[in-house]
């Protein structure tokens, strides 16, 4: 089963917006990551989301499926979906692979 508990940083990524995008402050991620600079965070970093339980709904890909419609029937942006994921390649998402699509009430 995918793990949605947690977050690899990629380039170009704050805290702040790694909150708002899995709906946690990020004053709860600096706590729970033991960050001591909200502003020094580095691609490759592994972020805890939560104290426990998912603040994401894992989403299997069917056949015939895009990013965009995922993103349509869960009411997130396409671009944020495949960034927050880690999709090299919006356009090829196959079958069977995995997708966390945060939910609208974080994990509370």
């Amino acid at each position: 089963m995918m793990n949605c508990d947690t977050y690899t940083v990629q380039r170009g990524d704050t805290l702040s917006e790694i909150g708002e995008w899995f709906h946690v402050p990020w004053e709860e991620l600096q706590h729970l990551n033991d960050i001591p600079d909200p502003d020094l965070i580095y691609p490759g970093q592994e972020i805890r989301l939560a104290h426990d339980g998912q603040v994401c709904k894992v989403y299997t890909v069917r056949t015939g499926d895009t990013v965009s419609e995922i993103g349509e029937r869960y009411h997130v942006k396409w671009q944020k979906l495949a960034h927050y994921n880690h999709l090299a390649d919006p356009d090829t998402i196959h079958p069977g692979q995995k997708i966390c699509i945060p939910q609208q009430t974080g994990h509370r």
